[in-house]
């Protein structure tokens, strides 16, 4: 089963006068020089900070020569715009890297190079998990399959502690110690109460408050083999 999360993804939009162009490519520039997103000396892909400033010092040299009438001018700025547009793409998927690594400050990021921000929305698996919340003791678990749950948790896998089922495929402990490790595993019960294989156990140790998952997750298992 999959859950719809929103994504923030970067998108160039170059304006389409040429000298708009220039000005915002000056812009990108001035703003990769200092930005505090990407330190000085960043590399795109094979493009190096200091390449794409010479690739756009290029191109205005290029489109003043066409307005100074300047023999093969043109054929030499539309090789310096054809350049442009291969270091933008690297640039993009810079960008993109960093976003999608710092989800809470992703438009910022985008924002921070000139380009800008358009929401997608995007399937994630649901996995079995379990994950420290930010409240200290209470912890968030997942299923990898969605609807009905039963749910248990351990301190060593032997003796059983059973939580209250729920129909949805994610529930909340709290009261936990921090410090202390937990395990923690569910099941899938369907509608005619049969009920399927228990997912594997998933370690935790228990914060004082902070996002932190198990690391130890399993996905597939939960709901997907029906018990004999």
């Amino acid at each position: 089963m999959n859950t719809i999360v929103k994504l923030l993804i970067a998108v160039i939009k170059m304006p389409r006068k040429i000298g708009d162009i220039v000005i915002r490519l000056q812009e990108m520039v001035s703003k990769l020089a200092t930005n505090s997103y990407f330190s000085t000396g960043w590399v795109a892909g094979i493009l190096t900070q200091a390449q794409f400033t010479l690739d756009v010092n290029a191109y205005v040299t290029a489109v003043t020569n066409v307005k100074n009438h300047v023999a093969g001018a043109v054929g030499a700025r539309n090789t310096a715009w054809t350049t442009i547009k291969v270091d933008l793409m690297l640039i993009l998927a810079m960008v993109q890297e960093k976003a999608n690594a710092n989800q809470s400050n992703a438009a910022a990021i985008i924002g921070s190079v000139g380009f800008f921000v358009r929401a997608t929305r995007a399937a994630v698996k649901h996995v079995n998990d379990a994950i420290n919340t930010e409240i200290s003791g209470t912890v968030l678990l997942t299923a990898d399959a969605a609807g009905h749950h039963e749910w248990q948790m351990s301190k060593d896998m032997i003796t059983i502690i059973t939580l209250p089922s729920t129909d949805t495929a994610k529930t909340f402990v709290n009261g936990l110690n921090p410090g202390d490790v937990w395990y923690f595993r569910n099941h899938k019960v369907n509608t005619k109460k049969a009920t399927y294989n228990w997912s594997p156990w998933v370690k935790l140790l228990i914060s004082g408050g902070g996002k932190t998952a198990s690391g130890g997750s399993l996905p597939g298992h939960a709901g997907s083999l029906p018990t004999a």
